[in-house]
């Protein structure tokens, strides 16, 4: 329930929001001591913090799902590429890029993300595609 709820943010605008609650996911199941369970994500923790029935549940194929299509927005829409990133300052490394590969109709595809201010989701629009090392003009609708 809560990486739909995540989901749900990052579809509404609300980045940040959706960003902690993947983030504190991550954080409880990334600790196998703790949640006392392999490195995963499980259907639900119980009071205890305990990962419960990580087997039973498509936590994880949602989770892989709104990082791709929210978090770093690549997703088709009617057949053609669409670039919409929800990504916050954070996320970004020290070179100020996030990256992330993919299929894309039947091909490899890997966008890097370059944000020299290391701005927030909002606050950066995405000026130049490359493909190739190439920069290339697209329609603003590729844009969204």
């Amino acid at each position: 329930m809560a990486v739909m709820y995540a989901y749900a943010l990052y579809k509404q605008g609300f980045a940040r929001e959706g960003y902690e609650v993947l983030r504190s996911l991550y954080e409880m199941s990334a600790h196998p001591t703790r949640a006392r369970i392999y490195p995963g994500v499980p259907e639900y923790f119980d009071s205890l913090g305990r990962g419960m029935y990580h087997f039973l549940t498509g936590s994880a194929s949602w989770y892989i799902l709104t990082m791709l299509t929210q978090v770093y927005g690549v997703r088709g829409e009617g057949g053609d590429l669409v670039l919409a990133p929800k990504l916050i300052a954070e996320e970004f490394n020290a070179k100020a890029e996030a990256r992330v590969s993919c299929p894309f109709a039947g091909k490899q595809v890997s966008v890097t993300y370059v944000n020299p201010q290391k701005l927030d989701f909002g606050a950066y629009v995405i000026r130049q595609v490359e493909v190739g090392g190439a920069p290339i003009t697209l329609p603003q609708t590729f844009f969204r």
